[in-house]
């Protein structure tokens, strides 16, 4: 059986991760790479080592799959000029976290097939995220016709697939952003807190990861409740009181310390007679961020 041909539209980070594991594992075979300019496609190519780089999306030779990797925003107008240059049966697909593959259907007009895959992984550093693929979950929504080419093909890279239905996919996005995204946010206000304290940098950097990584390995083993630890989680009212107060020169670290300790409250069921009481701690002296 002849392996599927590729192109990529916008081929960045994520990209050029699913691209050169798709030729890594002999999974498809990457026929061609648009990206905003001809040297950076080039420069996809010498990395993924296979396929040819173009100017325009109509000089792409004829595909089996079309992903387009490029930014959210982008995603239907590149669809748009893709659509009439489309063989018959082809498969188009974009990685959007949110959106859905419904944003794709003017290429059903041509008698092609529309699917989304979510790979849910940072892709920070191209050749870490190549190599640490495995078991990666990835979001699969889409027609039938064309999940069923898509699922094996990730499967073969080593995706962990599962099915998102496509009208849950913003709240599911929304998920990803908060345990991702503000997860780095939160590591830098703590760092900026630890800094101020006086301690050293790297020390800090060393204290945050053990931290957290110790709560993330044990949220596989224990509910939310049993993985709460500190002040709030004691209720140590006074405690509370004390860092609100102590903050009033740090406006930015006393907005998050009191809306994230705010938003912590749900999770301490064991607390019930003194919720009042650590909403009041939390709330003190609360500044205005604009």
């Amino acid at each position: 059986m002849s392996l599927a041909r590729v192109n990529f539209i916008g081929c960045g980070k994520l990209g050029k991760v699913i691209a050169s594991l798709l030729w890594i594992n002999n999974a498809a075979l990457i026929n061609g790479i648009v990206n905003t300019s001809l040297e950076s496609s080039e420069k996809v190519i010498k990395l993924i080592g296979q396929g040819s780089a173009y100017n325009k999306i109509a000089e792409l030779p004829a595909g089996d799959i079309y992903f387009i990797t490029t930014c959210d925003d982008a995603i239907q107008s590149v669809c748009m000029e893709l659509a009439s240059t489309l063989p018959q049966g082809a498969i188009v697909i974009h990685c959007s976290g949110t959106l859905s593959s419904d944003i794709l259907n003017v290429v059903k007009q041509y008698s092609c097939y529309v699917a989304s895959i979510h790979p849910i992984k940072s892709f920070a550093n191209t050749q870490d995220s190549i190599d640490s693929f495995t078991g990666t979950y990835c979001a699969l929504e889409g027609e039938g016709n064309a999940i069923d080419v898509i699922k094996p093909l990730f499967e073969k890279i080593g995706g962990n697939v599962f099915h998102i239905d496509k009208h849950n996919k913003k709240l599911y996005h929304i998920a990803g952003v908060i345990g991702n995204n503000y997860l780095v946010t939160l590591h830098y206000y703590a760092l900026q807190a630890y800094l101020a304290a006086g301690i050293d940098k790297t020390t800090a950097k060393n204290i945050l990861a053990m931290l957290m990584t110790d709560t993330l390995k044990n949220t596989k083993k224990l509910d939310n409740e049993k993985l709460l630890t500190g002040p709030i989680q004691r209720g140590d009212i006074e405690t509370i009181k004390t860092h609100m107060s102590f903050l009033n020169n740090q406006l930015m670290i006393k907005s998050i310390y009191s809306t994230l300790g705010l938003a912590t409250l749900p999770i301490t069921n064991h607390l019930e007679k003194k919720k009042e009481e650590l909403s009041e701690a939390l709330m003190t002296e609360l500044p205005l961020i604009g």
